[in-house]
């Protein structure tokens, strides 16, 4: 039986799949208990779960299990089908039953995160530390730290790793991953001092996008703009390197810059309403009101609910004097998609255009939304002052509360009162 195993490990690496052979050897498999036999077996567990075979890989080390007594490497390999699986009550209860080993202990944390149970698999990777000194549990550790965003206790696994003189552990490259860490920390000393010890082969698009916001904000901005550059080019639609490096033109007071490389991307891909918004805000900053006004349009019209795009919209209809244009861009418009910021905004429109229906229910929906603002308090009191509306009462006495020290709002409240008794 030994030669027929043999036979289907290597027609199984050819890219064969030879059933009638495999189904021959699981039909028998309860016969096969001897020292080699189970030895030929593991290798044929192993190359059925390489192939991707996974319900006969199951049924052998089943067998393995039931036959071979305790064995780490035979539990690993039948908890992993289990947990592919989704069969986590069967895994759990499988390596309950296995002797405490730190593997089992290991495997058991495994099942725990899966289980959405951080707590419980990391007091099972602590009790197997207690057993071992094997740096692979420091690792485990730092993973489950990394994932739940416990950042201290994950750079201080990691750090354990880097110090017994390991740089990559399970395809994770230990200096990008701690410079990653301290940069969500916002230690950036430590981030560039990671960054730097990191071997360049091992770093991915993403690493050199991090070490470019990393330059960017030590203000490097010229080697910023190099990695950025590297992205796009890697990456032709990495939207945040377009993003960061627009951030980059603009500090450097570029707008020009900034422009030409946002309307590069839009040239290419035109779908993408974020785009058609920076586009607008940075025509608006360059005194371009014509072309800010069509790229917010743009932006609007791929998401009618782009509320950040409305509230550039509207301030610069309000900068620039052109107020009763609003209709052409809101004849679609949810007024209930909008922040109280916009609805705001929009009522400083109506009010400018002396549509004081409109302009006093925008007042009253942005009033619910927008929180303690003097300025939006302000404008709204001058204006129900300026319609004669009674609430303006109530809009002075919380300018009053906001502002107890302002003697306009004690003034006003005086004159209020006075044209009140004299009614």
């Amino acid at each position: 039986m030994q030669d027929q195993i043999y036979e289907v490990i290597d027609q199984l690496k050819k890219g064969e799949y030879p059933e009638r052979k495999l189904d021959e050897v699981l039909g028998n498999i309860s016969q096969l208990v001897d020292e080699m036999d189970l030895e030929a077996l593991f290798i044929l567990g192993d190359t059925l779960i390489a192939s991707g075979l996974h319900k006969p890989a199951e049924t052998i080390f089943s067998h393995l299990n039931s036959n071979t007594g305790h064995d780490d490497e035979v539990l690993a390999y039948l908890v992993d089908i289990l947990i592919t699986d989704g069969r986590l009550d069967e895994a759990l209860s499988l390596v309950n039953e296995a002797d405490k080993t730190p593997a089992v202990l290991m495997l058991k944390a495994e099942i725990f995160q899966q289980l959405n149970m951080s707590d419980v698999a990391v007091r099972s990777l602590l009790e197997a530390k207690a057993l071992s000194d094997d740096p692979i549990l420091d690792f485990a550790l730092a993973e489950i730290y990394y994932e739940d965003g416990e950042f201290p206790d994950a750079i201080r696994h990691y750090e354990m790793l880097i110090s017994n003189g390991f740089q990559e552990v399970n395809g994770v490259e230990l200096n990008l991953r701690l410079a990653e860490l301290h940069m969500n920390q916002l230690d950036l000393e430590n981030a560039q001092m990671y960054f730097e010890a990191a071997d360049e082969k091992y770093y991915s698009n993403d690493d050199y996008y991090r070490k470019a916001l990393l330059e960017y904000q030590l203000q490097s901005y010229e080697s910023a703009k190099n990695l950025l550059r590297q992205v796009i080019e890697n990456e032709p639609y990495y939207v945040n390197a377009y993003i960061l490096l627009m951030n980059v033109h603009e500090t450097e007071h570029d707008l020009d810059a900034a422009i030409e490389l946002i309307g590069d991307y839009t040239k290419d891909d035109d779908t993408e309403p974020l785009f058609f918004f920076h586009l607008g805000r940075l025509h608006f900053r360059n005194a371009e009101e014509e072309k800010a006004l069509e790229s917010f349009d743009r932006a609007i019209s791929l998401d009618q609910d782009y509320d950040d795009a409305y509230l550039m919209l509207f301030e610069t209809l309000l900068k620039t004097g052109r107020t009763t244009e609003v209709g052409a861009y809101t004849s679609q418009l949810d007024t209930h998609a909008l922040s109280g910021e916009s609805l705001y905004l929009l009522a400083k429109i109506q009010q400018e255009n002396e549509n004081d229906a409109d302009a006093l229910s925008l007042y009253q929906e942005a009033s619910k939304l927008i929180g303690e603002s003097i300025e939006f308090y302000t404008d709204y009191y001058e204006y129900l002052t300026e319609i004669r509306h009674p609430s303006r009462k109530d809009v002075l006495d919380k300018l009053i509360i906001m502002e107890p020290d302002n003697v306009d709002w004690q003034f006003e409240k005086e004159r209020f009162d006075d044209e009140h008794d004299q009614i």
